[in-house]
């Protein structure tokens, strides 16, 4: 059966770069070693905005590592040097804390199954804890991914809320 100490294996070992925040209290965090991914400009469709157009018509290079962790749906804390942020804390505060973690090597990553809590530890006292979103206004959704770890071939591994682990191989063809 695989589990979350199997899934994180390669990539203990591994230095943490390119810490992202990609929309709200989501971010990426590359590991492994850099590679250049290059999309080409596309046509916007006729709707969409102008920012958007320009955007689309531009060619954009992003540096990814081997692995890429997208830290989702899921409460969070990033903690180094004393200090830790939340998925709750402005994007400013949070910013400062990315890059004290960036050059980290991964060292350890731990699960507590009762909570379906996962904490992954750095080498320089960086320390990031996820576990599921519990909401006041909503009940928890069991099926919405805290995380998903991705590799450079376009596999992928999720965790959700209720601790189930999804495997999205790069030949599947519902994988967007």
């Amino acid at each position: 059966m695989l589990n979350v100490e199997d899934i994180f294996a390669p990539v203990i070992g591994e230095i943490a770069f390119s810490v992202t925040q990609t929309h709200g209290s989501c971010f990426f965090i590359e590991f492994g070693s850099p590679h250049l991914r290059i999309r080409e400009p596309s046509d916007p469709r006729p709707d969409a905005t102008d920012r958007v157009a320009i955007n689309l018509r531009r060619r954009r290079v992003y540096v990814v590592g081997t692995w890429s962790l997208l830290v989702q749906d899921c409460n969070w804390t990033l903690t180094n040097e004393q200090k830790s942020v939340c998925q709750e804390d402005a994007p400013e505060d949070m910013e400062k804390l990315f890059r004290g973690v960036e050059g980290q090597y991964l060292v350890s990553v731990r699960v507590v199954e009762a909570t379906k809590t996962c904490t992954l530890e750095f080498d320089l006292g960086g320390s990031l804890k996820l576990c599921p979103r519990i909401d006041r206004d909503s009940d928890l959704d069991p099926n919405e991914d805290q995380w998903h770890l991705s590799y450079r071939d376009g596999s992928s591994v999720g965790y959700t809320n209720d601790g189930s682990i999804a495997v999205e191989s790069k030949s599947d063809p519902d994988k967007v």
